[in-house]
């Protein structure tokens, strides 16, 4: 049975920093430790789905915790886990409830208390606008309309008072010598409306005196939330990229873009993340063609190693040309759709092989008719929408021989998933 180890998705701590984040970690690190530092302190980190931005949070927490243990409440909330909530404001408390009523010397539990309050009154709320009030009598319809009025009055003012209260709590942590610091991830894997939802309720109640915020999320997203949310204002559709800019602008004092894998980090994550006997004789291709985003990278050692593990336990298998095997794998994970329109016609594969090796001019009916009769049309659509849509394809077909191979793609493509 072969032996193989997989590479996981979630993030790592410092003894697998493959991404040399600790250049980000020590700056962001003093800036919320600094006396100087003036708050309420909002960090931002940027950076596309997969580029490490967990990772980033989880080191950040793990010096603070490891070098400041004792001056920080370290909150962490995942909005993506509460997405089906109607209001993320509640689990948002919650997260820092949780995390003060956790400390062993239970040095916080008048203010635990005080927000347990807070916290009730909210969902009490929450509860009361759901109630169903089928088949019930007059008097008891009449008895709880009367206590939702009087809780409304307590929530009403509750409510209103709610950033005074945070930040009455927030001084009084910090008269303890406790700063706290929201690192909050996967806001991009939410609904539209939900980030912008979110990001307005963390700047009415979070924009705080002593209160540091570190969110993780992928700019694009933030601009379709925006381009959803105010849709009904009628902004051109060129203006949401700027629009995204000037709504985060508001509220993220500190913004971090992630620097993208350049080769030669992209050749030494592929070389320490203890890839198989396949991607090792062809790393020189997979530096070229894989995207600098070290989650596809992953993805694609990952599934290198299976592929190889198949191959060498299928008889039959071992003529197959390996380079193929690697650009195929590249593809099934970068292009899930392209691949997909390859397996249903393998000379796709030809076709954009001998557009980028300069063999067939994309724009010639003639060429692709001459070539491909019945698939011309189709081929060459496909080709052209995939030559502007994938840039990594050029470094994929570069050198390869798909066409000295096109009765065996089939069996590529189905080995692989197709």
């Amino acid at each position: 049975m072969a032996d193989i180890a997989m590479l996981s998705d979630a993030p790592v701590n410092w003894r697998g920093d493959l991404l040399q984040f600790r250049r980000y970690v020590d700056p962001l690190v003093s800036v919320i430790t600094n006396p100087r530092t003036e708050t309420p302190f909002t960090i931002g980190i940027y950076g596309a789905w997969g580029s490490g931005k967990s990772t980033l949070l989880q080191m950040i927490d793990e010096r603070l915790l490891d070098r400041h243990g004792d001056r920080f409440v370290r909150v962490h909330f995942n909005p993506w886990v509460h997405r089906r909530e109607a209001e993320m404001l509640l689990p948002l408390l919650n997260a820092l409830h949780d995390e003060l009523a956790k400390d062993p010397r239970q040095r916080f539990t008048d203010t635990v208390k005080r927000l347990g309050a807070i916290m009730l009154n909210l969902a009490a709320d929450e509860l009361l606008k759901k109630l169903k009030l089928e088949s019930m009598s007059v008097e008891r319809i009449g008895r709880l309309a009367q206590q939702y009025a009087e809780l409304r009055g307590q929530v009403d003012s509750q409510a209103g008072r709610l950033r005074g209260l945070l930040q009455e709590e927030a001084d009084r942590l910090a008269a303890q010598g406790r700063t706290i610091v929201f690192f909050i991830d996967d806001l991009d894997r939410c609904e539209p409306d939900q980030i912008i939802d979110l990001l307005e309720s963390i700047k009415l109640f979070l924009d705080l005196r002593n209160v540091f915020v570190v969110m993780a999320l992928a700019k694009e997203v933030v601009d379709r939330g925006v381009a959803v949310k105010y849709q009904s204002f009628g902004f051109p559709p060129g203006r949401h990229a700027a629009i995204g800019d000037e709504y985060l602008d508001k509220m993220i004092q500190l913004p971090l873009h992630l620097y993208p894998l350049g080769p030669a980090e992209v050749r030494r994550f592929i070389a320490e993340s203890r890839p198989g006997e396949l991607a090792k004789a062809h790393v020189a291709t997979l530096e070229r063609i894989v995207v600098p985003n070290p989650r596809k990278i992953k993805r694609v050692l990952n599934l290198l190693q299976v592929t190889e593990a198949i191959i060498e336990a299928s008889p039959g298998l071992a003529a197959l040309r390996t380079d193929l095997v690697v650009r195929l794998v590249v593809l099934r994970v970068q292009s899930p759709e392209l691949f997909a329109e390859a397996a249903r016609r393998p000379d796709l594969l030809v076709a954009l092989e001998l557009v980028h090796q300069g063999k067939l001019v994309p724009g010639s009916p003639q060429g692709f008719q001459a070539r491909f009769k019945s698939q011309a049309e189709q081929l060459q659509e496909l080709v052209q929408i995939s030559r502007d849509r994938h840039r990594f394809l050029a470094g994929l077909f570069a050198g390869s021989a798909f066409e000295a191979s096109a009765d065996d793609l089939p069996l590529y493509l189905t080995m692989i998933g197709g």
